[in-house]
């Protein structure tokens, strides 16, 4: 049996990350909110729009989404594509450098970051939803 898993498995796996379980609704709230604004970014301008906007924002959300976005390109089921990034500086100079480099330059491969980044932000703000959602009824 094979152990390779699918790219949505990729998305739902991070997206679990970002929201984790540990979210009062306040928190659930605020990442809810900044992974929509995340994903409209992304879905009007791009990968490397998105990452930008990201790195913009000073709030903790947008640093784990970030983080957590970067590391995908680093998994397993992407490391035929070449996209992890070889030093582990996460400054925003380095960044950009890398998504030019390695994701923006071939039309395929940033389709393809595009569409797990979409799936990821859909995934976080529905999870983000939930986790809001499980808070209330806890209290």
């Amino acid at each position: 049996m094979s152990t390779a898993r699918n790219l949505d498995w990729l998305a739902a796996s991070t997206a679990q990350t970002i929201v984790g379980e540990k979210r009062d609704k306040t928190q659930a709230e605020k990442l809810e909110n900044m992974a929509t604004k995340a994903l409209g970014v992304v879905q009007e301008n791009g990968v490397y729009a998105g990452m930008l906007f990201l790195y913009s924002r000073k709030e903790d959300e947008a640093n784990e989404i970030r983080g957590q976005l970067l590391k995908m390109l680093a998994a397993e089921e992407l490391t035929p594509l070449n996209l992890a990034q070889q030093d582990k500086d996460q400054a925003w100079s380095a960044v950009s450098k890398h998504l030019i480099g390695k994701v923006t330059n071939d039309l395929d491969t940033l389709l393809l970051v595009k569409d797990l980044y979409e799936q990821t932000l859909i995934y976080v703000r529905y999870g983000a939803k939930a986790a809001g959602s499980e808070m209330m009824v806890m209290t």
